[in-house]
C-alpha cells in the first residue's frame, strides 16, 4: 500500500514530539490519514493541530479506558504510532489485538539500560513481554529528550541557570550524555513508517548526533544564555541524604525539584549507539550545540530578550 495511503492511530499527539512529527508531514506534504486519541481533558488542543492542515480524525478516549473500546478507534488502521509512553504500551496492544492491527510503532526508553534496578526493572517486564509475544512491534528508545518549552528536561536545566549565579552539580560532572532533539524524534516517526520494509519487528535506539559530559551541557547552556556561572561540585552523597529528607515534606508544603532515583542515576553514563538507525532509514540527528540554541533562542524569545550568537 502506498504510503500517503496508510491510516495510522496516533496516541501521545499532544505531547512534545508529537509536534515534530506533524510538522514533518506537512514538510513531506504528506496525506496520511490520522486517527488522534484524545482525552476529554485534551480535546480543545484539536485546533492546534489542525492548524498543520494534516487529514486527522479525533477520537476521544483514554488509554486507561476497556480495551474493548480502545480497540473500536483502531479499527482498519494500518499502524499505531503510539507515543504516549511505555505504561500504556501492554493496553495499546490487548486493544490492536482484537481491532487486528498489523503493525506498532511504540516510542519507549532507553531508561531500561540503567543499572539501577528502580529506574529500568519495570520497563524491562513490560518490554521484553512486548518483544517475546508480539512480532509486529518495531520499538524506539529515544534518550533524554528536549527541544523546546514543551519538554521537561533542557528547558528546566535552562531556566536553573538563567536565575542562578552558581549551581551545584552531583558529583564531578564528567558522566556523558546524548541527548536527542524532539525534532529528530518526530522525523524518525515519520522515517520508520514510511520504511516498514527495513524498520517492521524492529528494535532503535534513537540518541543525539554526539556525545557530552553533563558539566559541559551546563556550560554550553550557560554561553547560549551569555552568563557567567560557578558551577559547584558537590559529591552525590550529600545529594543523596539531603534529598531523602526533602523528599518527606508534604508537597503542599515543598516539592522537591530532584528525586531519589534521579540522583542515582547522575552519574551514569547515558550514551547509545544509532547506527542501526542511519543504516535502515537515515537517521541523522542534529548536535547537542546546535539543538540547544535553537531551545535557548525560543527561552529568551519569550522573555523578550536577544540572542547573542
Amino acid at each position: 500500500m502506498p504510503q500517503n495511503k496508510l491510516r495510522v492511530f496516533v496516541t501521545g499527539a499532544t505531547g512534545h514530539t508529537a509536534k515534530y512529527f506533524f510538522q514533518k508531514l506537512v514538510y513531506e506534504k504528506s496525506d496520511l490519514e490520522l486517527i488522534c486519541a484524545l482525552r476529554k481533558e485534551s480535546i480543545h488542543k484539536r485546533l492546534e493541530i489542525n492548524s498543520y492542515g494534516l487529514n486527522i480524525k479525533y477520537v476521544e478516549c483514554d488509554l486507561g479506558d476497556d480495551k474493548r473500546v480502545l480497540s473500536e478507534h483502531m479499527q482498519n488502521v494500518d499502524v499505531v504510532l503510539h507515543i504516549a509512553g511505555i505504561i500504556y504500551s501492554e493496553k495499546v496492544l490487548e486493544a490492536g489485538k482484537i481491532a487486528e492491527v498489523p503493525w506498532y510503532v511504540l516510542i519507549h526508553t532507553t531508561g531500561r539500560y540503567s543499572k539501577f534496578k528502580s529506574a529500568s526493572a519495570d520497563y524491562i517486564e513490560i518490554e521484553d513481554g512486548i518483544i517475546y509475544s508480539n512480532s509486529n512491534t518495531t520499538i524506539l528508545r529515544p534518550t533524554l529528550i528536549y527541544g523546546s518549552s514543551g519538554d521537561r528536561n533542557m528547558w528546566r536545566q535552562i531556566r536553573a541557570l538563567d536565575r542562578n549565579r552558581v549551581f551545584p552539580v552531583i558529583g564531578d560532572g564528567e558522566n556523558l550524555f546524548q541527548p536527542v532533539h524532539a525534532k529528530d524524534l518526530g522525523n524518525a516517526y515519520y522515517e520508520v513508517i514510511n520504511n516498514k520494509v527495513s524498520t517492521f519487528g524492529k528494535q532503535y535506539n534513537l540518541s543525539g548526533g554526539d556525545q557530552i559530559k553533563y558539566i559541559e551541557m551546563l556550560r554550553c547552556i550557560a554561553r547560549g544564555l551569555d552568563k557567567r556561572i560557578l558551577f559547584l561540585k558537590v559529591p552525590s552523597w550529600i545529594f543523596k541524604i539531603a534529598v531523602s529528607i526533602l523528599s518527606r515534606i508534604p508537597n503542599k508544603i515543598y516539592k522537591c525539584p530532584i528525586n531519589y532515583e534521579q540522583v542515582l542515576r547522575m552519574n551514569e553514563d547515558k550514551t547509545f549507539s544509532h547506527e542501526n538507525a542511519k543504516r535502515d532509514f537515515g537517521y541523522n540527528p542534529m548536535k547537542f550545540t546546535e539543538g540547544i540554541q535553537i531551545e535557548i533562542e525560543e527561552y529568551l524569545r519569550l522573555k523578550n530578550i536577544p540572542f547573542k550568537h
